[in-house]
């Protein structure tokens, strides 16, 4: 490697989560990696129960109690932090990189009002930062994710405030400190379709503006095909396809489940209501005690044959920083 080549921002080698259940461990977060330069914007899909939320909350080491890391490495600019103390975590954690949860009911505290919860934010990371100076900024970012009454947000708590009004309140917690990082988790679950689309156009110029990484976790495909420049895909902890937006969305996956999920949903593959019926998935992801021998996917897969239902797939390039966990993966040749 040159010697003047910058390592990435963040990089993330074999990941690996265990969580100890009474049917025995399970592995939600298996082999997971990634590399994410600054300005990147990284999308990561896949059906509820992939592993999608679990690895978001790993790169801020924020596991439940009852998880641990098994094994691997995340390295945020340069520094280890798989075993660090929460000391370092907390230094980095809401300054340098920042999560939008996925449930901002239980995200936010109940019994502080949101201006005592933004407080506590920048008393954690600037404590000296002057008053008047922090009340504008807080003001400017609840403006800034649609809320037109902050002077009323801040003196409220959460429970006086709507779902998609506490979603847009945890959107501007997580940009207060303009992270070099920030994971999205289904961050426009709760908005109307015009305030969705607000929010993420927020979201994209700040990373255009700012070179902020974005990781994007949606089960939409249609929000990570208009902004996701990576796809990274997700089924049963594992990844299974890491493919350019371009790749993806126009000359097609690699991976079956891909494929899948892209002709599952509307608006995606289908622009108007002609053009038929939706092709659902078969099946379901399996529940990870019961994960099948060989592939996960293979019960699903209309690809698959007996091999793929004894032998564990292989991770194949299908391009240049492209692959696909799969005996039988599509190219760029036979798909486009």
């Amino acid at each position: 490697m040159d010697g003047n080549t910058l390592s990435p921002l963040l990089q993330v080698n074999g990941l690996t989560v265990r969580i100890d259940t009474p049917r025995g461990p399970v592995f939600p977060v298996h082999s997971f990696s990634l590399s994410l330069e600054k300005g990147d914007l990284l999308g990561i899909v896949g059906e509820s129960g992939s592993g999608k939320t679990m690895a978001g909350l790993s790169l801020l080491g924020l596991l439940p109690e009852s998880a641990n890391i098994l094994g691997g490495s995340i390295r945020f600019d340069g520094q280890e932090m798989v075993g660090a103390a929460e000391g370092t975590w907390n230094k980095i954690r809401g300054s340098r990189i920042s999560l939008v949860f996925q449930e901002p009911q239980s995200a936010l505290n109940p019994i502080l009002r949101i201006g005592t919860m933004f407080e506590e934010i920048y008393d954690s990371h600037r404590p000296g930062e002057d008053r008047e100076l922090r009340a504008r900024t807080i003001q400017n970012l609840l403006l800034s994710v649609g809320l037109d009454r902050p002077d009323f947000i801040v003196r409220s708590y959460p429970h006086q405030l709507s779902g998609g009004m506490r979603q847009r309140v945890l959107i501007a917690m997580a940009l207060s400190l303009s992270p070099e990082i920030l994971i999205a988790d289904e961050p426009t679950t709760a908005l109307d379709p015009t305030m969705s689309t607000q929010i993420l156009d927020l979201l994209l110029e700040r990373n255009r503006r700012d070179k902020m990484a974005l990781i994007l976790i949606s089960h939409d495909l249609g929000i990570i095909r208009r902004s996701a420049r990576k796809i990274l895909v997700l089924y049963a902890g594992r990844v299974v396809e890491y493919a350019s937006g371009n790749r993806f969305f126009s000359a097609g996956p690699a991976h079956p489940y891909s494929t899948a999920l892209l002709l599952s949903r509307p608006g995606v593959t289908r622009k108007n209501k002609n053009d038929g019926p939706l092709e659902a998935i078969p099946g379901q992801v399996p529940p990870l005690w019961e994960l099948p021998e060989g592939c996960a996917f293979a019960p699903r897969c209309p690809r698959a044959d007996a091999r793929c239902h004894v032998e564990f797939p292989p991770w194949v390039s299908t391009g240049p920083e492209e692959g696909a966990l799969c005996f039988y993966p599509s190219t760029q040749e036979n798909v486009a």
